[in-house]
């Protein structure tokens, strides 16, 4: 982003102002990525440069990992017991 986009106040003038200067600066960048877009949606992918090391990727566990460890995939639903118990409301608090 550039340029300072919000003076420091919180007037409700200043703050429509900024998200107007915002949405401004957006939009003129969305259409320039749709032109850019619309100029060059033919012309042919250039192909990423293939890597030097051709030795093949092994992969490595971690020492650290066993599937002993590996609880995230378990669900576990708690019975009614189980649930704290919810306390009733108070009306001389919600009066005051």
């Amino acid at each position: 982003m550039t340029g300072l986009l919000f003076d420091g106040t919180f007037s409700t003038e200043a703050v429509a102002s900024a998200g107007h200067a915002l949405v401004e600066q957006l939009f003129d960048e969305a259409m320039a990525t749709i032109a850019a877009l619309a100029e060059n949606w033919d012309a042919p992918v250039e192909e990423a440069a293939a890597d030097d090391d051709d030795e093949p990727v092994a992969l490595v566990e971690p020492a650290t990992w066993s599937a002993e460890d590996d609880d995230e995939d378990d669900v576990r639903a708690l019975s009614g017991f189980e649930l704290p118990a919810l306390l009733p409301r108070r009306t001389e608090a919600l009066a005051a």
